[in-house]
C-alpha cells in the first residue's frame, strides 16, 4: 500500500496545479457512507478520493456540510479514526502514516532524477543529482595493494532512512552485494575501473561509474520512482436504485461485442431487444417496440441528430460500425425534458468523443462484411479525426432466404461514418459528425431500390465554470429511396420519396448546489417531405407523370427540468417541454361533409396561408421520484406526457423503406402519449446482482391505424385511408443483472398488452365495431436470457434466448360464391396470432495473444445463430386453391447460421 501511495504522491508532484483545501463546498448528509461522499466530490467538484475500500466500510457522515473548505470537512469526518489525508492538485489520499508530510517529503518543484553522494555527508541538492549519475567517482589513494575494500550505505533520499536489501552488483564481474538493514555495503575488488548498479523495488534504478584506487567509500541515495502509465479510467457501473429516473437503460458498445448476432456484427440497434419492455418488430427487420407502441414511435438519435432508417438490408444490419459507437441510452420513460417528437422512447446514441494520443484503428472481415476503422491525431490532445467505413457482398445470404418472391434477388450496402474533435482548451470542445450510407436491393431481377441516409451534426459544449455548462448542436438529416422497374418497358416506372430535418437545440445545465441541479433550453426542427415522385422510366413508358406536392413543418420547444435531494433519501426530478407545431406554406385541403373523412363525403378543396397553419401546441410533463428505503433499495414513480408531429404511414409491422413519412396536419392530428410507472429496485449480495420490477401504463391519443384495404401509395390525401384512434399499453417488467465477475447474466420476463379503439365507431369504416382490438405488436409474454462466461482471458463464451408470443394476425375464417364471385370472409382485426418465436443463439470470442508490445491486437468471433434451427414464422399468408384457403408460414432464418469474423486492431 505504502509503494501505491508513493506513486500517487509523485504523480501530484509531477502535475502541479492550484490547491484545493480552502476552497469551499456544500456536500453531504447524515447517514451518508465515504464511497457514496467520495462519488459526489468526483461528479460535483472533479475532485478524485483514493483510498482503500477496506478502510472506510464504516465511516459515515454525520451530518451535512454548507459552503465549508474541504480541509475542515475532512477533518471532521475522519475524526478518531486512525486515518490521514493529503489534500494536493485536485486530489485527496487517504493514509494511515501519522506525518504524511514527513513520510513524503513533498515539494513544490523537484528534479526528478536519482540521488547519489560521494561523501559521508549526504547531500540534499537536487542539481547535482545527474552528475553523480554520469561523472567518474575518484575512490581512495592507490598503494600498490592487489585487493582493496570499496564500502559505503545506500539511502532513501526523500526520508533519508537507510535502505534493506539494495541490490548492488557489477555487470562485468557478475558479482554483487545487498546492503543490510542499515543500509551498508561492502565489496573486495581488484583497482580499477568499475560500474556499480544500484536496483531496489519502487526506487528508480541507478548506476556510478568509479576509479578505485584504495580503500574508500562511497554514500549513494535513491529516489522514488514515478513511471508514466497510460491513462487510465474509472467508470461507475450504472446503478438503478441510486438513480431517480426510471425506465432508462444505459449500453456500452463493449458490451454488445459478445452478444450473438446474427450476421456476426456487434449491433447497437438489435442489441435493444434483449432489454426488457423493448421487442424486436420482426426477424430480420429494422424498428423495435418500445411498452406495446409502433416503431415510428421511437426517436433514433446519433450524435443529436436523428436516423430515419438506421438500418442496412432491410434491417439484417445496423446502420452503425459498433467500432464508432461509445455509449447508448434508451430512454422508454422519465424521458429527459431537452428530448422530444416521439411518444414511446428516445435512443440517444453517441460516438467516440475521446480525441486520439496516437493513431489507432481495426480492420474487421466476416463472410458477408468487410470494415475499417482509423483514429487520426492530428494536433496532440486538441484535434483527432475518425472514421469508419462499411461494405457487404451478401447476396448469397438473399438465396437463404426461404421465399420463390427472393429468388434471382441480390442486396449490397455501404456506409462511411466519420467525426471530427477539436478541443481548443479544457472549457471548450467541438465535435462534428457525419454519417452516410447508401444501399441497393434487386427483386427477382426486376424491380431496383435504392436507399440513402445522409446525417450530420455540429456540437459543441462549453463551460463557463464547474457548475454551468452549455450544450449546443445543430443538425440536418436526410432519408430517401427510389424503386426502379425497366423490365418491361411499356410499365417501366421510377418512384422516388425523401425526408429531410434540420434543426437546432440549445440548453444550460447548472449545478446550483450539491442537492440542486436545473436544465434549461430551447430547440427548433424544420420538417421538409416528398411523399412521392412517380416517373416514366424511359420515352417509351406509359407511365403517367404523378408527383405529390411537398409538405413542410415547423416544430419549436421551449423546456426547463431540475433535479432535487430532499431528506438525503428522496430524489425528484421535474420538468416541463412546452412545444409547438405546425404546417408552413401554401397547400391544398380537402373538406368533408359532417367531418367525415372519406372519399365519398369531400365537399371543396381549399388553399391555406403562406405562413404557419393546422397549428398544435402543449406542455409535456416530466416528473420523476426516487425514496431510497435504504441504500441497496428504492421506489421509484414516473410520470411522463409527450408529443408526436411526424408519422410513419405503412400497413406493415415493422419500418420499411418505401413506407411513407407524413406531418400533421388538419385530419392528421399530433399523437399525445401518457404514460404513468411505478418500480421496486434492489441490489443483494455485494451488489453483484441487482433486481428490478417496474410496471407501467400509457395512453395514446390520435393512434394512427388504417381502413380495410387502405392505400397508402402516391396517396395525396391519407387521411381516407388513416384512422386516428385511441391506445392504450400496460405491462410489467421484471429484470435481474449479474455483471461483475466471470459469469455475467441477463434475464427478463415481460407482460405487456397492447390495444387500440378506433374513433370511426360506426359506418363501414368501424374497426371491430368500436371495441377495443389488439394492436399488431401486442405480444403478451416475452422471456430473454443472456450468459457470458469468460473461460481464460482470451476466451468468452455467450449465449442467448428469445420466447414471445406470436404477434396479432386477421386471417380469413370463411370463403363463399355470390352470384358466382368467391368472397373471402375474414375474422375480427388480430383476433389470431402467428406461431410464438423461439431462437437461441451461441458464440466464442477468442482473443489474440496478450503481450504487451504488440503493434497490432487480433480477435475471432465465431457463432451460431438459430441453434435449434427453428422455422420462426415472419409471417402468415393465405391463398385461394380450389374451393379451399390455404395457409402458408414465412420463415427468414429457418436453418442454422454459421457466422465467423475476424478482427485486427492496432
Amino acid at each position: 500500500m505504502k509503494k501505491a501511495l508513493l506513486l500517487l504522491y509523485s504523480l501530484f508532484i509531477l502535475f502541479p496545479c492550484l490547491a484545493i483545501g480552502e476552497q469551499e463546498i456544500s456536500i453531504g448528509h447524515e447517514g451518508m457512507t465515504f464511497v457514496e461522499f467520495a462519488n459526489d466530490l468526483s461528479d460535483k467538484y472533479q475532485i478524485k478520493v483514493f483510498f482503500d475500500k477496506n478502510w472506510v466500510e464504516n465511516i459515515r457522515l454525520k451530518k451535512s456540510y454548507s459552503n465549508e473548505n474541504i480541509t475542515a470537512i475532512l477533518s471532521d469526518i475522519l475524526a478518531g479514526t486512525q486515518f490521514r489525508f493529503l489534500v494536493r492538485n485536485n486530489s485527496i489520499v487517504l493514509t494511515k502514516y501519522e506525518d504524511v508530510g514527513k513520510e513524503f517529503s513533498l515539494r513544490e518543484k523537484v528534479d526528478r532524477t536519482t540521488k547519489m553522494v560521494e561523501s559521508v555527508e549526504e547531500d540534499k541538492d537536487f542539481s547535482n543529482l545527474q552528475e553523480q549519475e554520469y561523472k567518474i567517482h575518484e575512490i581512495g589513494t592507490a598503494l600498490g595493494k592487489k585487493k582493496v575494500k570499496l564500502f559505503g550505505k545506500v539511502s532513501h533520499f526523500e526520508s533519508s532512512q537507510p535502505l534493506k536489501g539494495v541490490s548492488i552488483f557489477l555487470p562485468n564481474l557478475t558479482k554483487g552485494v545487498t546492503s543490510d538493514k542499515d543500509g551498508y555495503f561492502e565489496l573486495d575488488l581488484p583497482p580499477g575501473f568499475y560500474t556499480l548498479n544500484f536496483r531496489y523495488m519502487g526506487l528508480k534504478p541507478s548506476s556510478r561509474k568509479i576509479n578505485l584506487r584504495g580503500d574508500g567509500r562511497i554514500n549513494v541515495q535513491l529516489l522514488s520512482e514515478t513511471k508514466t502509465i497510460k491513462e487510465v479510467r474509472v467508470l461507475a457501473k450504472d446503478d438503478k436504485v441510486r438513480r431517480t429516473s426510471m425506465g432508462i437503460e444505459y449500453i456500452q458498445a463493449k458490451d454488445i461485442e459478445s452478444l450473438p448476432s446474427a450476421l456476426g456484427e456487434p449491433d447497437i440497434i438489435k442489441s435493444t431487444t434483449m432489454l426488457p419492455g423493448v421487442e424486436s418488430a420482426g426477424e430480420g427487420s429494422i424498428g423495435f417496440n418500445v411498452r406495446g407502441g409502433s416503431a415510428d414511435q421511437n426517436l433514433i438519435l446519433i450524435d443529436n441528430a436523428p436516423i430515419y432508417y438506421p438500418a442496412h438490408f432491410f434491417g439484417f444490419f445496423s446502420a452503425f460500425n459498433n467500432d464508432m459507437i461509445q455509449e447508448a441510452s434508451l430512454y422508454k420513460s422519465s424521458i429527459p425534458v431537452q428530448f422530444g417528437g416521439r411518444i414511446s422512447s428516445t435512443y440517444d446514441i453517441h460516438s467516440n468523443n475521446k480525441i486520439a494520443d496516437k493513431i489507432n484503428g481495426k480492420v474487421g472481415i466476416s463472410p458477408v462484411t468487410t470494415k475499417a476503422f482509423l483514429n487520426l491525431p492530428i494536433l496532440k490532445n486538441k484535434l483527432s479525426i475518425m472514421n469508419s467505413f462499411r461494405f457487404t457482398y451478401s447476396d448469397w445470404i438473399v438465396d437463404k432466404i426461404d421465399s420463390k418472391e427472393l429468388v434471382d434477388s441480390k442486396s449490397n450496402f455501404h456506409d462511411l461514418h466519420g467525426k471530427i474533435l477539436y478541443k481548443p482548451n479544457s472549457n471548450n470542445q467541438f465535435e462534428l459528425s457525419y454519417y452516410k450510407s447508401k444501399d441497393e436491393f434487386q427483386l427477382h431481377s426486376d424491380t431496383l431500390y435504392n436507399f440513402n441516409n445522409f446525417v450530420s451534426s455540429l456540437n459543441w459544449r462549453y463551460r463557463f465554470s464547474e457548475k454551468l455548462k452549455m450544450n449546443n448542436s445543430v443538425y440536418f438529416t436526410s432519408f430517401s429511396y427510389d424503386m426502379s422497374s425497366a423490365e418491361i418497358a411499356s410499365n417501366a416506372f421510377k418512384l422516388t420519396h425523401k425526408v429531410n430535418e434540420g434543426g437546432f437545440k440549445s440548453y444550460l445545465n447548472l449545478e446550483k448546489d450539491l442537492y440542486t441541479t436545473i436544465d434549461l433550453g430551447t430547440e427548433l426542427k424544420y420538417y421538409n417531405i416528398s411523399p412521392g415522385d412517380m416517373k416514366p422510366y424511359s420515352e417509351a413508358s406509359v407511365v403517367n407523370n404523378n408527383n405529390l406536392p411537398e409538405e413542410n413543418g415547423l416544430e419549436a420547444a421551449l423546456f426547463l427540468g431540475f433535479k432535487r435531494e430532499f431528506m438525503g433519501n428522496i430524489t425528484a426530478e421535474a420538468g416541463i417541454r412546452y412545444s409547438l407545431y405546425g404546417n408552413v406554406g401554401k397547400r391544398e385541403e380537402l373538406t368533408y361533409l359532417d367531418g367525415i373523412t372519406n372519399r365519398y363525403n369531400i365537399l371543396d378543396t381549399i388553399i391555406t396561408s403562406t405562413g404557419l397553419n393546422n397549428i398544435y401546441h402543449g406542455p409535456e410533463y416530466r416528473i420523476s421520484v426516487n425514496y431510497a428505503l435504504n441504500p441497496s433499495t428504492s421506489i421509484k414513480a414516473s410520470y411522463n406526457r409527450t408529443r408526436q408531429y411526424i408519422h410513419l404511414l405503412s400497413n406493415t409491422t415493422s419500418i420499411s423503406p418505401t413506407d411513407t413519412w407524413k406531418l400533421s396536419d388538419k385530419y392528421l392530428k399530433p399523437q399525445i402519449g401518457d404514460q404513468i410507472s411505478l418500480g421496486f429496485y434492489k441490489n443483494i449480495f455485494n451488489s453483484n446482482f441487482e433486481l428490478s420490477a417496474e410496471t407501467y401504463f400509457k395512453k395514446v391519443q390520435n393512434a394512427k391505424d388504417y381502413k380495410d384495404g387502405a392505400q397508402l401509395y402516391l396517396n395525396e390525401h391519407t387521411e381516407n385511408e388513416v384512422l386516428n384512434a385511441e391506445g392504450k399499453n400496460y405491462g410489467v417488467e421484471l429484470f435481474i443483472r449479474k455483471n461483475k465477475g466471470r459469469f455475467n447474466t441477463m434475464v427478463s420476463y415481460t407482460y405487456s398488452r397492447s390495444y387500440l379503439k378506433s374513433k370511426d365507431n360506426t359506418g363501414e369504416f368501424a374497426v371491430n365495431d368500436g371495441d377495443w382490438y389488439r394492436a399488431p405488436y401486442d405480444k403478451p409474454h416475452n422471456i430473454k436470457a443472456f450468459f457470458s462466461f469468460k473461460l481464460s482471458r482470451r476466451f468468452i463464451f455467450s449465449t442467448n434466448l428469445v420466447y414471445h408470443t406470436g404477434r396479432p394476425a386477421t386471417y380469413p375464417i370463411a370463403k363463399y360464391s355470390l352470384q358466382g364471385i368467391p368472397i373471402i370472409y375474414y375474422s375480427e382485426r388480430n383476433e389470431y396470432r402467428i406461431p410464438n418465436y423461439f431462437r437461441t443463439d451461441i458464440s466464442l470470442l477468442v482473443e489474440g495473444n496478450l503481450r504487451k508490445n504488440k503493434p497490432y491486437h487480433t480477435s475471432w468471433t465465431f457463432g451460431l445463430y438459430n441453434l435449434t434451427a427453428r422455422n420462426n414464422a415472419y409471417s402468415v399468408y393465405f391463398r385461394s386453391e380450389d374451393s379451399s384457403v390455404a395457409g402458408y408460414k414465412l420463415s427468414v432464418f429457418g436453418n442454422v447460421i454459421p457466422t465467423v469474423s475476424y478482427n485486427i486492431e492496432f
